[in-house]
């Protein structure tokens, strides 16, 4: 390891626990794998997330960002995979999409429908499209687990010789991570009782309840998650047909024809379920 490099790792393990810790571990990272923006987070069991760190620029961003954290991160890929458990480690976000997630219509929607006044994950009008994501992963205590996401605006810049040297950095990151978060946890005790336990949860499993039958609702949550027809059908164990007839009487009930307005739909009723203040 060349001396620079001590002299970094020194300097950010003399960091944990410090205001100061998130910014240089991610100017550590940076010096062996460029990247143009930074946001960590950290999801504990199905409560809103807590915001570590971002060097996102510009107020339509930080609005977008805002706005996932309190709500649209529940559509969120890495989100859904850290509910099932994911392990710590590199990840491509296309890696941990469904099958379909990437080409849908919701995917797609999300800068036109968000885009005025917030966004979704990290894509808003005016800002780059087409960024590349990599997530890294790390697990934590009582269910929880840290989103360290990097980006880029070129696609395909992450190579394969981008992910190994992240993987390689890996255990460094977790293990200095993991004694960061120790230090500050308790800091955030008030943030998670004053946003409610799981109340975005919450407005999501009963979205459609009193207009939709129980297997309706089971389609169009699988539908905003980004999976096609193809893995609904294979996910529920009815044919591809009896997944478009749900999902055509679903809309119907819904008074919508698109995806797009589904997901419209679907964060108008997460915003109603918000707590005051």
């Amino acid at each position: 390891m060349p001396q620079d490099d001590y002299r970094d790792v020194a300097e950010l393990v003399g960091a944990i626990g410090a205001p100061a810790f998130p910014s240089i571990l991610a100017g550590w990272m940076r010096s062996h794998v460029a990247f143009d923006m930074i946001a960590i987070v950290v999801y504990r069991g199905s409560h809103p997330p807590l915001h570590i760190h971002d060097d996102f620029k510009g107020e339509q961003a930080r609005n977008g960002l805002r706005q996932y954290l309190a709500q649209t991160y529940l559509l969120n890929p890495f989100y859904q995979s850290h509910l099932k458990g994911i392990a710590s480690g590199v990840y491509r976000i296309r890696d941990l999409a469904p099958d379909h997630y990437l080409q849908s219509e919701v995917y797609r929607s999300y800068e036109i429908i968000i885009s005025e006044t917030e966004e979704i994950g990290y894509i808003t009008r005016g800002w780059p499209r087409g960024l590349e994501e990599i997530d890294i992963a790390v697990t934590l205590d009582d269910g929880e687990t840290t989103e360290i996401g990097i980006y880029r605006a070129e696609p395909g810049s992450f190579d394969g010789a981008a992910i190994e040297r992240l993987a390689g950095m890996l255990p460094l990151i977790e293990a200095s991570f993991r004694q960061h978060w120790e230090r500050i946890k308790a800091r955030h005790a008030a943030e998670r009782v004053s946003h409610g336990a799981g109340w975005a949860e919450a407005a999501y499993n009963n979205f459609g309840s009193d207009l939709l039958t129980n297997r309706e609702r089971e389609v169009m949550v699988l539908v905003l998650r980004g999976h096609s027809s193809e893995s609904i059908a294979a996910l529920l164990d009815i044919s591809r047909a009896t997944v478009k007839t749900h999902r055509k009487h679903a809309y119907e009930r819904l008074g919508i024809s698109t995806q797009a307005e589904l997901l419209s739909l679907f964060l108008q009723h997460v915003r109603g379920h918000m707590p005051a203040g």
